[in-house]
């Protein structure tokens, strides 16, 4: 009986290794991933929900603007954060300069759930380095109290004559830049340095005419709070701000806009290379992208969530512009070297 004993004990030491020494199941696996997003972008259950399911903690920070966001990364950030929440034109961009590497795709079931198109988005064919966050527009807002006139145009902006009240401009290069030239007939992806030339006329006489720049968030406070009755923004800001104030509209300009897509990427040299993985794929499950959407009242690029989403948000044409809105929209495309051009338009413009 004892020898049985001592045999029965052994057994159940070797069972105790091996329960030891086996992978841990998810909800066990803990660690730390580090994010780095848009302010506001994300419901703080959502986060909650990734960190109970994988026992991991979720440190987030977050940036105003892009170029902020890509500056702090440059500066050596990038050894700190896991993931980026970054706009689409800047992703081929930070592959170029190193910051992040080609994604293992195979780690990442749930791209089955996408929309088609975005498997193949002009701005990272073949989603070599990214995944869709969010998809949406830049347009017009504006308190229908506080303007003294139709805003359908950018003219709204760039004419005096058609100035509708006091505005602010949007403290986002691109997309401002952008719609100086769209207001002048041109793509907002041209690198003719005459048509950029007439923006930077455009955009230094509207700057003496507006109470200022502000960051998409900062700029509709501002409206809400009376300072302003219109500015540039994205379009699911719009509507959550109006949640708040029912007064607040939003339009996409007759001249056309921008249609983006925000993307997540993994950073080459950040930590946690295993969780960020887990959390893309997370982003990706139709529950979650749903939630996202609805939070954030941005469009979804999981197409199986769109079910999930409330009736009144799938037909709301700000969240989904119909096809022949869409025609008259186009991506800000990564320019390379020729970023160069656009740099020096917004150093003139932010400098005088």
């Amino acid at each position: 009986m004892r020898r049985l004993g001592i045999l029965v004990l052994l057994l159940a030491l070797v069972a105790l290794g091996i329960f030891l020494l086996r992978p841990r199941p998810a909800s066990q696996a803990g660690g730390t991933l580090y994010f780095l997003n848009w302010a506001d972008y994300i419901p703080e259950d959502l986060l909650r929900k990734f960190e109970r399911e994988t026992g991991a903690k979720v440190v987030l920070d977050t940036f105003e603007s892009p170029e902020a966001m890509l500056a702090k990364l440059k500066a050596g950030a990038d050894r700190e954060f896991s993931l980026v929440v970054a706009p689409d034109y800047y992703v081929l961009q930070m592959a170029r300069e190193g910051l992040i590497a080609p994604l293992e795709k195979g780690r990442l079931k749930g791209l089955a759930n996408l929309d088609p198109f975005f498997l193949d988005p002009p701005y990272d064919p073949g989603l070599q380095y990214s995944i869709p966050y969010l998809w949406g527009t830049t347009g017009l807002a504006y308190r229908e109290d506080l303007v003294q006139g139709p805003v359908d145009s950018f003219a709204v902006l760039f004419d005096p004559a058609r100035q509708v009240g006091p505005f602010l401009l949007l403290d986002e290069m691109r997309e401002t830049i952008g719609a100086a030239l769209k207001y002048l007939g041109y793509s907002v992806n041209t690198t003719d340095p005459e048509a950029l030339e007439r923006a930077k006329g455009v955009l230094l006489e509207a700057k003496g005419r507006s109470v200022g720049f502000a960051g998409g968030v900062e700029a509709l406070n501002r409206i809400l709070a009376g300072d302003a009755a219109l500015t540039l923004a994205y379009s699911g800001d719009v509507l959550q701000a109006k949640q708040e104030d029912e007064r607040l509209r939003y339009v996409l300009p007759k001249e056309g806009g921008t249609l983006w897509t925000d993307a997540v990427v993994i950073l080459k040299r950040g930590p946690s290379q295993d969780l960020a993985y887990r959390f893309m794929d997370f982003l990706l499950e139709p529950e979650n992208a749903a939630a996202l959407a609805e939070y954030t009242r941005y469009a979804t690029p999981v197409a199986k969530a769109l079910p999930l989403l409330p009736e009144e948000m799938r037909q709301d044409p700000t969240v989904f512009p119909p096809e022949e809105v869409r025609q008259k929209l186009e991506y800000l495309k990564d320019l390379g070297p020729d970023i160069a051009l656009y740099d020096r338009v917004w150093t003139e413009v932010k400098a005088r």
